[in-house]
């Protein structure tokens, strides 16, 4: 050794040690960047999936009918816990207390998780410890009316994917296009930030508007409860819709369920049977003989002998439930006289009978949004047997839904046009694009005339009739009862019936149609009929709609016009004008201003709900009868 090394010794081995951690170093950073941190490495890049919301149902004033939940699963990798605060945050952030998550962490295991279901966001935290805490998100379908609407829009399963009701039918468009990004972990696993990495964003699926009204949907459901509990029924159905387009505003079927629990109630529930299950019409179908009669040139005045018992051809007895002598066609629809009804098909022939229940509908499908409806049976007249035309003319030996029921009266309502119904309104996408639907009108299946004189048969019906007790004050009402024994294992029963009734008003510009069905009423109590059990249910229905909905009004459309003299047996052509006095109708609510201008003759137009704030005639003014006054409701706080 020189006198040199031996001098600079120390120095020579510090310069030595710092030259190795320098090489040392370098040996550590690149092995971190090709290794470690390698970006290119298709070992530490995962590709994540990223979920969309379920597209939502909405009624047709923008009301959730469906929502979607969302639910977080959170678990951790004990070995990997490098600082203890965690699950300090994590029961801060989630209610739960530390001592339930340390006595699980105690296990031993590599993953535990601490909660499966919890509807807290605790994301926030998975930033602040990455490698330990794992949030995994997901999402519910609910159902915030419960039962209200469950046999329309059906319900989803654990996998969010419809199973029943429009749920179903709708499952492409309500479905989410799931998007993706990819994340990049180290050799060590832990995330690294990368920018440059590709991503798509989730698409959610899109909303459905229906033309579901959800406060007439509840007023519905709740006087069919209502009248099921008062007339021992076992089950009802219900149905409002808009006669002009065909739009369904209410359809209830009871019992029902819940679909947020659907395996807690029979399956049989989830039907919406107004669709998909199939009645004998009974005496609703008589408008379809009295439309061939008109069709047929046969006059509303002609008169028939009713009375009863009629031998039909040695086959049967025909009564009717209410004795009459003569009645003419008119009076032979209002008093739902059988004997009438047969001997006026007699007359038209089994082909007639036919070819216009062709027409109404029967034995084909709406069209409605369903997989379930059924099409019905109408055989062809050539197997018909002589017993069938006692039979079918008065809606027996044939089967409908009761939705073909309600559109054959619509078609009556809007003047003569066989509709398509229709539940959904629009389907709005991800992209703002607009789905809206096509209200197509099928055919005309009665001229404008002839509509409009079973119109005023249907009137007649309500106002002096087997259906007065559908009357609403104040209002025009035009409708028929229906009765019929149900057929069991084969045979007509004497203790099991349906009654029905099927109405529409303002007649003058019917606005509502509805159909009551209620399911074997208490026939011990006589509470069977139609115009008993159904027709009530209808009234009570309808004076809470026009209390909650001031859009309804009486005023006459401009395209009706009355062409149906002919079904007056006799009409005074003197002129006598008669004057009466305008009562004061300030403060008083729609329905007793309607019952007062009832009385004395006075004719009311009327715009808003409520109490009554103006009358277009002052009060005590003498005027001509008939006379139409305007007004005013408001609704007072």
């Amino acid at each position: 050794m020189t006198k040199n090394y031996i001098k600079f010794k120390k120095r020579i081995i510090f310069v030595h040690i710092s030259i190795m951690l320098i090489w040392i170093g370098f040996g550590f950073r690149l092995f971190n960047i090709q290794i470690i941190n390698k970006l290119n490495s298709p070992q530490g890049i995962k590709l994540e999936s990223i979920n969309g919301f379920r597209g939502n149902f909405y009624d047709v004033n923008g009301n959730n009918l469906t929502q979607n939940l969302t639910f977080y699963r959170i678990g951790i990798h004990p070995q990997k816990i490098l600082n203890n605060n965690l699950l300090n945050d994590l029961s801060e952030c989630t209610g739960t207390d530390k001592e339930i998550y340390l006595s699980k962490v105690s296990t031993g295991k590599d993953y535990i998780d601490l909660e499966k279901k919890i509807n807290r966001n605790c994301e926030y935290l998975q930033k602040k410890y990455p490698n330990s805490l794992i949030i995994k998100k997901s999402y519910k379908r609910y159902y915030p009316e419960d039962n209200l609407v469950s046999q329309i829009v059906g319900f989803t399963n654990i996998d969010d994917e419809g199973v029943s009701g429009l749920e179903s039918k709708y499952n492409k468009f309500l479905k989410p296009v799931s998007g993706s990004k990819l994340s990049k972990r180290n050799g060590l696993g832990v995330k690294i930030s990368d920018p440059t990495l590709p991503s798509q964003e989730a698409k959610n699926g899109a909303d459905i508007t229906l033309t579901i009204n959800k406060e007439y949907q509840a007023v519905l459901r709740d006087e069919l409860i209502i009248q099921m509990e008062k007339v021992g029924a076992s089950a009802s159905m219900g149905l409002i819709l808009n006669p002009q387009t065909g739009a369904i505003l209410s359809m209830v079927n009871l019992p029902d369920y819940n679909p947020n629990s659907p395996n807690d109630f029979d399956i049989e529930l989830q039907r919406n049977k107004i669709v998909s299950d199939l009645i004998e019409p009974g005496s609703t179908f008589k408008i379809v003989t009295m439309a061939a009669a008109l069709e047929s040139d046969i006059s509303l005045t002609d008169e028939y002998n009713v009375k009863g018992p009629y031998n039909f051809h040695n086959i049967k007895m025909i009564e009717d439930s209410e004795p009459h002598t003569v009645l003419n066609v008119k009076e032979i629809l209002a008093f739902s006289s059988n004997i009438g009804t047969i001997k006026i098909a007699e007359y038209l022939g089994k082909k007639s009978i036919y070819n216009q229940a062709r027409e109404f509908g029967y034995g084909t499908k709406t069209g409605f949004d369903s997989f379930t409806e059924q099409p019905g049976t109408f055989r062809e007249p050539s197997k018909w047997t002589l017993s069938s035309m006692h039979s079918v003319p008065i809606g027996y030996e044939i089967s409908a839904t009761p939705l073909q029921i309600a559109m054959s009266y619509a078609a009556i309502a809007n003047g003569g046009f066989l509709l398509k119904p229709y539940v959904v309104e629009r389907i709005e996408k991800y992209d703002d694009t607009i789905i809206k639907n096509q209200r197509n009108t099928k055919k005309r299946i009665l001229s404008q005339s002839n509509s409009e004189k079973l119109g005023l048969m249907l009137s007649h019906t309500v106002e002096n009739g087997s259906a007065k007790s559908a009357a609403i004050d104040g209002w025009n009402v035009a409708g028929k009862t229906g009765t019929s024994k149900k057929l069991i294992d084969g045979q007509y029963s004497e203790k099991e019936f349906i009654s029905s009734f099927v109405g529409y008003f303002p007649f003058e510009n019917p606005q509502l149609l509805c159909l009551i069905i209620i399911d074997s009423p208490d026939v011990s109590r006589n509470l069977h009929w139609g115009g008993i059990s159904a027709a009530p249910v209808f009234k009570s229905v309808m004076d809470r709609i026009i209390n909650i909905d001031k859009s309804i009004t009486i005023s006459r459309s401009k395209n009706l016009r009355v062409k149906n003299e002919p079904i007056l047996i006799q009409k005074n052509y003197k002129i006598k004008i008669e004057y009466v006095e305008m009562p004061n109708l300030i403060g008083k609510t729609v329905r007793d201003a309607f019952s007062d201008l009832k009385k004395v003759g006075i004719k009311p137009q009327i715009s808003g709900s409520g109490l009554i704030v103006s009358q277009s005639i002052e009060a005590g003014t003498k005027i001509e009868k008939e006379s139409i006054c305007i007004l005013k409701a408001e609704l007072k706080e």
